[in-house]
């Protein structure tokens, strides 16, 4: 009989189920082997999951084996954790949308770190005053006994993890390829130090390359370990702007570094300031700030029937500013997304459907999408709508 945690693998090769789907799974049925055993009838049940999806479930699920898979997957890959293993981090199952498989390299064990986790994001150009108030934050949040989270990119995520490891600390570097891939190339030393001590996280299995598609759904990564982000400098279109919009709505403190007007590469900071975030004011009052932060509702991401999940609320803080901005040149695989998105609200499934291509890939390409608040998510549900 396969485990628990050959269900979680099988689910994910399931087409046009997402984390979002097989975390409702999970939390409906209590276990995913039940799930997988439910009847169409009885997926109905569960939210967000319509007729053509339920149809699409059981039509697939006689062409996979679990426990097969299980053993291939674990021949093909180094090392990976499903909501079924302990260590799993219960921060991150605490998201909505947690990934059924995290791959990893490394030895650091997050549910042991998971007090203070700090994630920091930002442009991958910073100025000088970007790049300082980096390294002097990473620096000093180590030194407060925080583990740093950040994306192994260039500019401010790797000035991050730089600092961490100078003085000492812990890193978690979540990548956009597979955690033996190193993207961008020159930090192929920095990715071998965080090895060392830390660890190298991904959605994305053993060998798998840099798909920009890939970066915007890593973010949610970040964001589900941390429990604050700091935005330390970021332009008006940045990827650290979706990180802390995705933290926000994982109920995560968020905090930016101001600037002056003049800096176009810190405007993002600005922005996310003015729709709510804290203002970095000083090292001391940030660190004195995140000390005192309440527990993160989490919780034990192995498989207990009785659990009720984390408590999820959606904050409008940071939501996208609802502008008429002209539509950009969009590449043939964005367009057939948007054009899937109508004015009125519109679920996740019927976008899948619509595009005809799998829930990641959708999901990767409606973040983009909100970054260029082209759509935007519509409040309390997995739902979406054209700006």
């Amino acid at each position: 009989m396969a485990t628990e945690r050959a269900y979680w693998l099988a689910w994910s090769k399931v087409k046009n189920v997402g984390p979002v789907s097989i975390k409702r799974l999970w939390e409906h049925f209590g276990s995913l082997e039940v799930a997988w055993r439910a009847s169409a009838g009885d997926l109905l049940a569960v939210d967000g999951i319509g007729l053509l999806i339920a149809e699409g479930i059981t039509a697939q699920r006689p062409k996979l084996d679990p426990e097969a898979l299980l053993a291939q997957h674990e021949k093909e890959n180094k090392a990976f954790w499903t909501p079924a293993d302990a260590d799993y981090p219960a921060l991150l199952f605490a998201i909505n949308d947690p990934p059924p498989v995290l791959y990893y390299h490394g030895d650091l064990r997050l549910n042991d770190l998971s007090g203070l986790s700090v994630g920091i994001v930002g442009t991958r150009s910073p100025s000088p005053y970007g790049k300082r108030w980096t390294q002097n934050l990473s620096t000093r949040l180590v030194q407060a006994g925080a583990v740093i989270v950040s994306g192994l990119a260039q500019g401010i995520d790797t000035y991050a993890h730089e600092s961490c490891l100078q003085v000492g600390g812990l890193t978690v570097a979540v990548v956009g390829t597979g955690v033996d891939r190193v993207y961008p190339a020159q930090n192929v030393r920095l990715h071998r130090q965080i090895v060392e001590t830390g660890l190298v996280l991904s959605e994305y299995p053993d060998g798998t390359g840099p798909d920009r598609k890939h970066f915007p759904q890593r973010n949610r990564i970040i964001a589900g370990l941390s429990r604050a982000i700091l935005v330390t400098e970021a332009p008006e279109k940045s990827g650290a702007l979706i990180t802390a919009r995705l933290a926000n709505d994982y109920c995560r403190e968020v905090y930016a570094l101001p600037c002056s007007l003049d800096n176009e590469k810190g405007l993002g900071c600005l922005r996310v300031i003015a729709q709510g975030a804290q203002m970095i004011l000083g090292e001391q009052a940030l660190i004195d700030a995140l000390v005192e932060l309440p527990p993160v509702n989490v919780v034990t991401p192995a498989p207990v029937k009785t659990l009720v999940a984390g408590e999820q609320g959606l904050s409008t803080q940071l939501r996208p500013l609802v502008e008429t901005v002209p539509v950009p040149d969009l590449s043939p695989f964005f367009t057939q997304v948007l054009n899937a998105v109508s004015v009125e609200p519109i679920s996740l499934d019927q976008i899948v459907l619509s595009a005809q291509t799998n829930v990641g890939e959708v999901l990767g390409a409606l973040t983009y999408l909100e970054l260029l608040e082209l759509v935007t998510q519509v409040p309390g549900g997995t739902q979406y709508q054209r700006v």
